[in-house]
């Protein structure tokens, strides 16, 4: 039987909360479950700060919406990303629609590829006998790209779209969650694939600067109440005070594996994140942690 690593992992996070919890008891731990919820406090309200600031300061959303639109445009019409807007399977096509086979290309020095990634010139075509007018009138990506921006696209295909997306399950209710009017004119959108893109390029950027915030929060409040040294002066009480440290380190451990939970999600479109989604799937108890990761719904409101 192959060993969940990821549950290991959290296992071993949640352990740890406890042990220590339990070595300095519920009053001293508390200081740190203040600290904790102090900073989640100071990265509800400052995140959309920091939000603002990665829209202004870097090109991540473009960057994430023109991927969304190369995503969806690949779905719909299975096209590659390419230099001269088609792939190799449509320029044969067309090629061969014209009468022109890759035995001529060839004799010609020229192959398919090079027609795909924009190397062959116009000039070079007609040098060669080959009109460059056969490839006028086919659909480039940019054209079908931009087709798909300005489609109306109807409500059960945006389901459909959704639901079979290779996207986490909480990114997908989310999407499908968010799909209505509302949410249109909060994003100044109008059609599917605009919202598409718009929203997950504001997800997106709302857990960065979440994460972004939640990292600075925790090292300046940590390093104040390091600095106050009062934490040494509380008193370690009986076992009651002990057990309750247990409960208060676990709480503290369980919002650390929440944390960690958002990480895996913002990875998954990497090797490390679909195998840490994968185990997440596989063992019901990571499943229902992930499922009900209060910390992930903070992290995703749009606001």
């Amino acid at each position: 039987m192959e060993v969940n690593i990821l549950l290991v992992i959290v296992g071993g996070i949640i352990a740890i909360g406890a042990i220590v919890g339990f070595a300095k008891g519920a009053v001293r731990i508390a200081v740190s479950l203040g600290a904790t919820i102090l900073t989640l406090a100071v990265v509800y309200f400052a995140t959309p700060y920091v939000s603002k600031a990665i829209y202004s300061l870097t090109p991540i959303d473009e960057m994430v919406e023109q991927q969304c639109i190369k995503t969806m445009t690949k779905a719909f019409t299975g096209e590659a990303d390419t230099d001269s807007g088609f792939t190799e399977e449509q320029v044969r096509g067309i090629l061969s629609a014209a009468g022109v086979s890759e035995q001529t290309l060839e004799a010609a020095g020229i192959t398919v590829e090079d027609i795909v990634n924009g190397n062959v010139s116009d000039e070079m075509l007609q040098q060669y006998g080959i009109s460059p007018d056969i490839f006028d009138g086919h659909v480039s990506t940019e054209e079908a790209e931009q087709s798909i921006m300005e489609a109306e696209v109807p409500k059960q295909m945006q389901i459909v779209a959704i639901e079979g997306a290779d996207l986490p399950d909480v990114f997908k209710n989310l999407l499908l969650e968010n799909n209505n009017s509302e949410v249109y004119q909060k994003l100044g959108v109008t059609t599917f694939a605009e919202y598409v893109s718009k929203y997950f390029a504001k997800l997106v950027i709302e857990i960065v600067a979440f994460l972004v915030t939640f990292l600075f929060a925790t090292i300046v409040i940590r390093a104040v109440v390091f600095a106050l040294d009062f934490v040494t002066a509380l008193p370690v009480l009986g076992i009651l005070n002990r057990l309750a440290g247990v409960l208060v380190g676990s709480t503290i451990s369980f919002i650390i594996v929440g944390i960690l939970f958002i990480v895996i999600t913002l990875l998954y479109t990497t090797t490390i994140g679909k195998q840490a989604m994968g185990m997440i799937r596989e063992d019901q108890i990571l499943s229902f942690l992930y499922d009900n990761n209060i910390i992930m719904k903070i992290a995703t409101m749009l606001r």
